[in-house]
């Protein structure tokens, strides 16, 4: 038998490296394709241990003419959310807290409807607190922060139903500080990242410089980049800050993974509570959310993944623990989509070249409510929609308290230039939901872009009545005086 075992060694381990070599070219060829159709943006796929493609596609910087690369500093958006789940786990791991702890224990003056909501619920979306309370920009404390959410109505009682929210996660950062005694990026730099080995991951401590960072582009026009926008001396106000906006690499990202996999940073407990699928994110069950992760079935395995966004830049980070497949990629355009992009890599790993990825739960922006009431502004016009705006909600699903989706349509509206429909759609916003300063701000600069400068100012006077602190409405009409 032994005189038999080094040629089936090397002929296995032939197969293997045909294999991975196969798999490697066929991902080069399909991120040169996306390149070709005005993909810009990083890409990492590794299985098994093994880094398959690692490497960058287009510019991260079009006018400099600097290129992406695996080392170029992207916005993960909303990816931060795990690391805040991450950094909660951490401190439960210690003993310092636990997720059926109430809120109440931690901001002494929570109001009665907000008392017993559970670090369990703040994690899971089921708190019932708002998508938002403020635009990502404004440079809003800690305290500030926690007295607008503790004002703030909730949209459904704690617990009752699957609701997502940035402002839960940022309450989430705000625990983290008090119980740690550090601040929200200090605590994750020194308990995740650096024994993670990722010295390209926060806000400000690694000290990024220009030009590290991809430049983000919407619609073909220059955006700048995170550090381009207003942030405070220590990293972005409290509307960004603990739920989405770290800046990290694709390298860093994988060594995440790997940390998480192999429990180098949080106990196994608590690595499964994370990735265990603690509520559906709609009523089909097609996905579910754990602490910080999106749990859903892609094919024949099993991925856990968070996408990040702002509408001109967007992130994913997926990983199938079974087979070891981790999979990131980025993009600093709106004009593609990361997620299209991993489910074509997860295909190509996985030979399912003919697997069709099961779709995730519909998003605010992304679903059957907001492409019909889309379609309908567009197919007939602002006029025809103001005056049957109640019928063309009614037949396309809206449902009357869920104030996103009206969102939902008027960003799609705001990134194609169609003001007259933006006004239109904003004005039955502000109709159906009077006391939500969004609407009036986004109206407002509807308005402004069509040259109508005195609507716009009254539109953002009204939202400043509404509430006059930590209110983007109030920098907008600075602007124009």
């Amino acid at each position: 038998m032994k005189k038999f075992l080094l040629p089936v060694l090397l002929l296995f381990c032939h197969g293997n490296l045909f294999a991975i070599d196969n798999k490697s070219q066929l991902i080069k060829e399909l991120i040169g394709q996306e390149e070709a159709n005005g993909y810009s943006g990083t890409v990492l796929v590794a299985e098994k241990g093994l880094v398959l493609y690692s490497g960058g596609a287009g510019y991260a910087d079009r006018e400099a003419k600097r290129k992406q690369s695996a080392e170029t500093v992207f916005s993960i958006g909303s990816i931060t959310k795990q690391f805040t789940a991450a950094a909660i786990m951490k401190l439960e791991a210690s003993g310092k807290l636990n997720t059926i702890d109430r809120l109440s224990k931690y901001f002494p003056d929570c109001p009665s409807d907000k008392n017993d909501i559970t670090i369990h619920q703040l994690l899971t979306h089921t708190s019932g607190f708002e998508e938002v309370l403020g635009d990502d920009y404004d440079t809003v404390n800690a305290k500030q922060f926690a007295d607008l959410a503790m004002k703030s109505k909730l949209i459904h009682n704690p617990g009752e139903t699957y609701l997502y929210s940035n402002v839960g996660y940022s309450l989430l950062g705000i625990i983290v500080e008090k119980v740690s005694g550090k601040g929200y990026e200090q605590f994750l730099h020194d308990e995740l990242f650096l024994p993670s080995g990722m010295k390209h991951t926060g806000y400000l401590l690694p000290g990024f410089s220009k030009d590290q960072l991809a430049v983000g582009y919407r619609d073909g026009s220059r955006w700048g980049t995170s550090l381009d926008h207003p942030w405070a001396i220590d990293g972005p106000g409290w509307h960004l800050r603990a739920n989405g906006g770290i800046l990290s690499t694709v390298g860093d990202m994988y060594n995440w993974y790997l940390s998480l996999r192999n429990n180098t940073v949080l106990p196994k407990l608590q690595t499964e509570k994370m990735f265990a699928p603690q509520v559906a994110e709609g009523p089909r069950q097609i996905s579910f959310y754990g602490y910080g992760w999106v749990i859903q079935n892609f094919g024949d395995g099993k991925m856990i993944w968070h996408n990040g966004g702002n509408g001109v830049y967007n992130a994913y980070l997926g990983f199938d623990l079974d087979q070891d497949i981790c999979i990131v990629v980025s993009s600093n355009a709106n004009n593609t989509v990361s997620d299209r992009i991993a489910a074509s890599l997860y295909n190509i790993v996985t030979d399912k070249t003919k697997v069709k990825i099961q779709e995730q739960e519909p998003d605010y922006r992304n679903n059957p409510v907001t492409k019909n009431i889309y379609e309908a502004i567009t197919k007939n016009g602002a006029k025809y929609f103001s005056e049957h705006s109640d019928e063309i909600l009614k037949r396309s699903g809206f449902e009357f308290d869920n104030d996103m989706q009206l969102l939902g349509v008027g960003e799609q509206l705001e990134e194609n230039k169609k003001w007259d429909e933006g006004i239109a759609l904003y004005h039955a916003y502000t109709i159906q939901f009077p006391r939500i300063v969004v609407a009036w701000n986004r109206l407002g600069i509807c308005y402004r872009e069509k040259g109508e400068i005195q609507k716009a100012k009254e539109c953002w006077e009204k939202s400043v009545s509404i509430r006059p602190e930590n209110n983007r409405a109030v920098e907008l009409l600075k602007e124009i005086k």
